[in-house]
């Protein structure tokens, strides 16, 4: 049997069509969600507790999880990982549809949270098979796919409702199971052998040994740094904007589901369309820098909102901090790929993705207590702080990189 010989261009279409699964995650049940726990948690004071412990699980097992699907893939391959985490979420969307009890509720969202991981697979395929000079733009791709999915996702879940509320998570499981055919019949694997992990055992499996393996490479350690100062404002503006519009522009659920839409689309927008034109001007660190410069004016106009409470100050300053959420998400990938060893890819991305998650945990737990004592002004003046911070670890990543290149030009 002949050996699998790595694609020289990436499938694109599976790979876009297996992030946006990806996405939807926990988006596709948000419309359903509150309906569904009512079954089995009558009383009403409690649904949103269980509602929040539903999430913070998906959350924390694919924070967990991410690193060790990354170094699997390193070790085994891309595709099997690939193909394993497609089978983990029809796994969990099928139990959270069957239902039956509280607890197969949670064992749904573990299982599709532990596989959720597989997004550091897809992206260290991607490593494996776009020329470094491509990689901004084609995460960038992959990562417009990922924001239409948390728009699209909670508008099939709310249509799909009408037919029954388990609906919309037998569809999405019917949907992994056909992309899981898919990838196991007809995708080429991307790592060759003699590229792969050589040595796997049972420590590769332990996520907080991953963990301080990808932050023993310094340049990762800065970029994943700066990642998380930047993905935890986001997450607190995410959590506390609906807040924010209702006491100051006394705003109700109509118009926030416009500016929740505009985040979605200016993202889309940011990764799909300006991403390639600004990577072509300025690279990846470039693209990079801007973003974070675009994500602290959104804070501050989300600050100064109090002193001028007119709609658009909100719109731009979210626009602001959604263009430059987008465009550096997706430099930001590219430049991990580009400061890893190829053996490693999968495991470093997966890192970067278990940061991410667990911000996008903290963010949350933070912003409710600091908006309740600070008010706007003082979350969102915390928040451009937070991310002037990450700008100048950025800046201290080119100050270093400048100087190992001329430190290696004198030798």
């Amino acid at each position: 049997m002949k050996p699998a010989v790595p694609p020289r261009r990436p499938p694109l279409l599976f790979l876009l069509a297996t992030a946006f699964l990806f996405s939807i995650g926990m988006t596709l049940v948000f419309p359903v969600l509150p309906f569904i726990v009512a079954e089995y948690v009558p009383q009403v004071a409690h649904q949103a507790t269980v509602i929040g412990w539903l999430s913070a699980t998906f959350a924390l097992l694919s924070f967990l999880s991410a690193p060790v699907m990354g170094a699997l893939s390193d070790a085994y391959g891309r595709r099997p990982v690939l193909v394993l985490s497609l089978l983990g979420s029809a796994v969990g969307y099928l139990l959270f549809g069957i239902g039956g009890s509280l607890w197969m509720l949670f064992l749904g969202r573990a299982i599709d949270g532990l596989t959720a991981g597989g997004m550091s697979a897809l992206f260290g395929y991607l490593a494996d098979t776009v020329p470094e000079e491509d990689r901004g733009k084609v995460f960038g791709q992959v990562g417009a796919v990922v924001g239409a999915g948390f728009i699209i996702g909670p508008a099939i879940g709310g249509a799909l409702s009408h037919i029954s509320l388990s609906a919309p998570m037998f569809l999405a499981a019917a949907v992994c199971l056909l992309n899981m055919l898919w990838g196991a019949f007809v995708l080429p694997e991307s790592l060759a052998p003699e590229r792969r992990q050589r040595h796997f055992d049972a420590a590769h499996l332990n996520p907080l040994a991953q963990l301080r393996g990808v932050l023993a490479l310094p340049a990762v350690r800065r970029l994943v740094t700066v990642s998380v100062l930047f993905m935890l404002p986001f997450t607190i503006m995410q959590t506390v904007l609906a807040l924010l519009g209702r006491d100051v522009l006394h705003w109700g659920p109509a118009q926030m589901g416009t500016a929740f839409m505009v985040v979605g689309v200016c993202d889309i927008v940011a990764q799909g369309g300006l991403l390639p034109l600004l990577i072509r001007r300025l690279g990846e660190r470039g693209v990079a820098t801007l973003g974070l410069a675009l994500g602290v004016l959104g804070a501050l106009g989300l600050a100064l909102l109090v002193w001028w409470p007119i709609p658009a100050v909100i719109y731009a300053s979210v626009i602001l901090m959604a263009v430059g959420e987008g465009i550096f998400t997706a430099s930001l990938s590219a430049l991990l790929s580009l400061a890893t060893p190829a053996d490693a890819q999968g495991r470093v991305q997966g890192g970067a993705q278990s940061f991410n998650a667990l911000a996008q945990v903290t963010g949350p737990l933070l912003a409710g207590p600091l908006y309740t004592r600070t008010g706007g002004s003082g979350t969102f003046g915390a928040s451009a702080v937070l991310i002037l911070v990450a700008l100048g670890v950025l800046g201290l990543q080119n100050l270093t990189s400048s100087r190992g290149t001329a430190g290696a030009q004198q030798s």
